[in-house]
């Protein structure tokens, strides 16, 4: 098995642990992550590291110009409020393993996430790209998830 990392960094006008829940409920990243299809709680629970779900998800990623569906569980834990796990195993012997922290920062959230791809040597590179950039595509559209509309009152725009 060989690793990649890559890291992430987004800033929200919103509060740390708001994008944590946000990014914990897997439903909501619909329309941000470009493989996504579904998402659906299998289990939740709690260990000594905190609160988590279980989930089975649905993406199709690209090979080229095609298109190719893959089930998978991930399991996001939340391991204090402002900062969370998220373990993916994506393929055998193929997972990703994502930390990411909010921090408030000059009235913002400063949203940072590291990212390892484990993959056998010959799936790393494609393993890790497709990661990158569905994370990053995510990272750019998560802010808007969080824009406030005036006559809103400060709530945020969800979808």
């Amino acid at each position: 098995m060989a690793t990649q990392t890559f890291e992430l960094t987004t800033t929200i006008a919103a509060e740390p642990p708001a994008v944590i829940d946000f990014l914990l409920d897997l439903t909501r990243h619909r329309g941000l992550h470009p493989f996504f299809v579904s998402a659906d709680v299998v289990e939740t629970g709690i260990d000594d590291k905190g609160p988590w779900t279980q989930w089975r998800v649905h993406e199709r990623p690209r090979l080229g110009p095609f298109r190719y569906s893959i089930r998978f569980p991930a399991r996001m834990l939340r391991s204090s409020a402002t900062s969370m796990v998220g373990t993916v195993q994506a393929a055998p012997g193929c997972s990703l393993v994502t930390t990411t922290r909010a921090e408030r920062v000059d009235g913002h959230t400063v949203l940072t996430e590291l990212t390892t791809v484990t993959a056998p040597l010959p799936l790393l590179r494609y393993m890790a790209s497709q990661a990158r950039i569905a994370h990053a595509r995510t990272y750019s559209l998560l802010p808007g998830e969080f824009a406030v509309d005036p006559d809103a009152a400060g709530a945020p725009n969800v979808h």
